[in-house]
């Protein structure tokens, strides 16, 4: 999409007029936001939002144009497809960086080449990811390319707490619970998954009493890798895979 049809497809002011109404209703409804907060609330936050929006929406129409004239012709009369559509807006208007809204077009995108059943089931990845955070996604990214042994120095680039000790500070314990509520989330939502090693005969396996869980390596889902995939951030073994 070029500059001069982005400043005229006025999204920027249809979006922005709705949500300063909304955000000023929001802000009126509440006996103290006055001040800094009822400016963050009433302006900040509607613009913000439909800056977003319109992100989203430019980004999504680029990527329609390039499918089939099928497919185009039959969006507007295509229920789960429109949904799909609005899911990601929802999302849009929430995400905190660039790279999420990537993300949302990426994942909402690939569901609007799909069969109406497909598009249903497909949609279950883009509400997987509405409950991730920025950290989680990142954090499941490095697990997925540290899969199969793929790349080893994956984790580099994640943020991680260092390990507690006995004189380990407040902040670091709190730092360190932080990081693995984002794990604990992603195996919940079945994202990551527990290993555990089979034991002997007659043995029985080896208990962590600080984890209180038996001992096991974590690792991408077969869901997680899917969901990786859908944003475009396929691990490097599902892309050696695809390539064969």
């Amino acid at each position: 999409m070029t500059e001069s049809r982005a400043n005229s497809d006025r999204l920027d002011e249809e979006w922005r007029d709705k949500l300063v109404a909304i955000g000023k209703g929001i802000a009126g409804s509440i006996p103290v936001a006055g001040g800094l907060v009822g400016e963050v609330v009433g302006s900040v936050i509607p613009g913000q939002r439909a800056d977003r929006i319109a992100a989203y929406l430019r980004a999504l129409a680029a990527r329609v144009d390039l499918l089939s004239l099928e497919v185009r012709d039959g969006l507007a009369a295509n229920v789960e497809k429109i949904d799909l559509i609005e899911e990601g807006g929802f999302q849009s208007a929430r995400a905190t960086s660039k790279e999420r809204i990537d993300h949302i077009v990426e994942a909402v995108n690939r569901g609007l080449s799909e069969d109406d059943a497909d598009v249903i089931r497909r949609k279950r990845l883009l509400l997987i990811l509405g409950q991730l955070d920025d950290d989680e996604v990142n954090l499941l990214n490095a697990y997925g390319r540290a899969y199969a042994g793929a790349d080893r120095q994956a984790f580099e680039r994640i943020n991680r707490p260092e390990p507690l000790h006995m004189g380990s500070l407040p902040s670091a314990v709190d730092q360190s619970h932080l990081y693995e509520a984002g794990k604990d989330h992603l195996l919940r939502l079945d994202l990551l998954k527990k290993n555990y090693s089979q034991p002997r005969k007659g043995e029985t396996p080896e208990f962590d009493a600080r984890k209180g869980d038996f001992k096991h390596t974590v690792e991408v889902s077969y869901l997680g890798r899917m969901l990786l995939r859908e944003i475009g951030m396929e691990t490097p073994f599902d892309s050696q895979q695809g390539g064969r």
